[in-house]
Formats: C-alpha cells, structure tokens, sequence
C-alpha cells in the first residue's frame, strides 16, 4: 500500500478501521410531522474480532439486533430491511421505517439521549439532549483513563516538536514555506527536498510525533475505539436530513448533499481542537480543515499565519483538556421550514 504523507494517512485512518459501523439517518418530510428512519450497518468482511462480526450478522438476518429492537418499539405501520452480500457473507444491511416525528422518542428508548420535536408557525424544530454514555463497561473505562494519560504524553510530545520548529522559524521566517512544504510532503514524491540536516531534523521530529498519535503503540492499542464507548452515547453516526435549507444548526456538522451530522470528535480531532492552547497555528488542525484536499497549498498559507508556541505544563493538564473535548455537545438542535401537509382524498 502506498504510503502517503503523514498527515493524510492521519485523516484517512478512520477510513481504513476494520469494525462494524452503524450510521442512522433521520429524515424529515416538508410538513416535519414524519421521520424516515434509515440504519445502515457496514460489517467488514475480515476484521480484528471476525466472531464479534458474525454474532452481528446471524442478529441482523434474525431481526434480534440492537436496531430492530429500537423499530419494533417505534411501532411503525411498516419497515423493510436490504441484506447486501460477498461471496455469501452479509456486508451490508439497511433498515428502514417512517414514523411520526412525535414518536422518535421511542426508537431511542434505550439510548441516553433526550429527543423532542417542537412546532412553529411555518416551521420545525428538532432538538437532542445527550446523556453520560452507557456503552463503556468499567473495565473499559479504566483502560481509558490509562491510556489517556499516555496518549496525552504523545500529545506533548508533538507540542514541543512543533514549539521547536516554530523557534526555528522565529529566527529564519522565510524558511516557512519550504518547511511546511517537506512536512506534508508525500513520502514517494521524487522531488528534491531543499532542507538542511537541522531542518530535516525538526521536519522528522514533527512528522515522527503526528505518526504516533495517529497509529500508537501497543500500550494504546484500541483507544480509538474505547474512548468512543465511554464518551460517546451515540451507538452509531447520526445524519439528520431536512426539506429545504435549515434556518438554525447547532451541534450538527454541515456537509454535502444536504447531510447534517452530528459532531463527535476522534482522538486527533480533540488534540487538534485543542489549537490556540499551546500551538497556534496547528499543522494537523490546518490538515483536518482542509479536508485532506490540497494539501500542498497548505504551506505558504501556514508559513504566513502568526506563530505562537507556549510550554506544555504536564500530563494531567492536557489529558483533562482531550476527555472535555472527547465529550458530545450539551445540545443538537436544528430548525427547518415546514409545509402543511396536503389533505388526505
């Protein structure tokens, strides 16, 4: 596999996990008084727990998942399930139903989180109060707080590597741009580097601290996941889908196609959230925002940015500020513009 430049292959990470994910869409009709309700359920076909992925199948093929719990409870008038299949094995399963919006509540029964639909003149309102995640067992908890304390350390450790290329910067500004250009640079790209040794250095030592943020080490090993149990209620991705442009988003990540999400942050989300603390400008914070596009106009922009690099206090400090960040909003909220809907014949 081709090996891209450290901050890409940071971004697609997540891309590449080998476990099933659940996305659930909610999809309003033009008078906000219905829900389509859409589960989608990716399995890989081999991944690190093939047992666990199998017991996920055999519920999904006998209507006894989590899922078809939460539909049978919503009482819809009908619902369809799509099985997509591998050479035989189940990949993808899609679960549908519509319901009406004031009984959302009750696909959720299980779930931590507080959903109301409200009503104006001419409008819609969906709001969602999440709760403390229920999913974490306690032994999953505690190995959080352990391997946070470390993965904190990890974070400091690339604090100071940008710190000391920004004092680099400081004394030689001009600089910038050729830096920048080496530190997202595509580790096949058969260009010459123009660095000195002592620039290479640095390039390397920020390059080398990205690599074990994103990938770790044994003594990490399945963070990514964990931390999700234990600060996100959420069991899947939600997507809600509105007729017509929301008039107020909160919470919600605007994509394309209409899609709004909402947001909850991976581990490098929350360090790179954590820009302006102690790093100002953040390379990965500049990576994340760009969308993994067009990284290499990145670095004249990132060379011009005003530079600010503080001393990083200790451990605890920094993993007190990744658990805050790690937690889903107070409040999920969007408003849309409605239609009556059209007498029934």
């Amino acid at each position: 596999m081709r090996k891209t430049c450290a901050l890409i292959a940071l971004l697609l990470l997540v891309a590449c996990d080998d476990v099933p994910r659940h996305e659930v869409t909610l999809s309003f009709d033009e008078s906000g008084e219905h829900v389509t309700i859409a589960v989608e359920s990716r399995i890989p076909e081999k991944g690190r727990d093939d047992a666990r992925a199998q017991r996920l199948r055999d519920d999904l093929v006998a209507y006894r998942d989590e899922w078809s719990l939460r539909f049978a409870n919503a009482n819809p008038r009908e619902d369809r399930m799509l099985f997509e299949r591998t050479s035989g094995t189940v990949v993808r399963v899609e679960h549908v139903a519509r319901i009406d919006s004031d009984e959302l509540q009750k696909f959720f029964f299980d779930v931590p989180l507080s959903t109301t639909v409200t009503r104006g003149p001419g409008w819609t309102e969906l709001t969602i109060y999440p709760g403390a995640s229920l999913r974490a067992t306690r032994e999953q908890r505690q190995n959080v707080e352990k391997k946070l304390q470390l993965y904190a350390r990890r974070a400091i450790e690339y604090f100071s590597a940008v710190r000391t290329l920004y004092a680099y910067l400081d004394e030689r500004p001009q600089r910038g741009t050729e830096l920048f250009n080496a530190l997202f640079r595509d580790d096949e790209d058969a260009r010459p580097v123009l660095l000195t040794d002592v620039e290479m250095n640095l390039v390397d030592a920020t390059r080398g601290a990205l690599e074990r943020l994103a990938f770790g080490e044994e003594e990490t090993a399945n963070l990514e996941r964990e931390a999700d149990l234990v600060f996100n209620p959420f069991p899947a991705t939600l997507v809600v889908r509105v007729a017509g442009e929301p008039l107020i988003v909160e919470g919600f990540a605007r994509e394309e196609k209409g899609r709004l999400v909402a947001q909850t942050r991976s581990l490098l989300d929350a360090v790179a959230s954590l820009e302006g603390k102690w790093i100002s400008p953040d390379p990965l914070a500049f990576a994340i925002r760009s969308d993994s596009k067009g990284l290499e106009d990145l670095a004249p922009v990132l060379a011009a940015e005003p530079r600010r690099a503080a001393a990083v206090i200790g451990e605890r400090e920094v993993a007190d500020a990744l658990r805050e960040r790690l937690r889903p909003a107070e409040r999920y909220r969007v408003r849309f513009m409605t239609r009556a809907p059209a007498p029934e014949p």
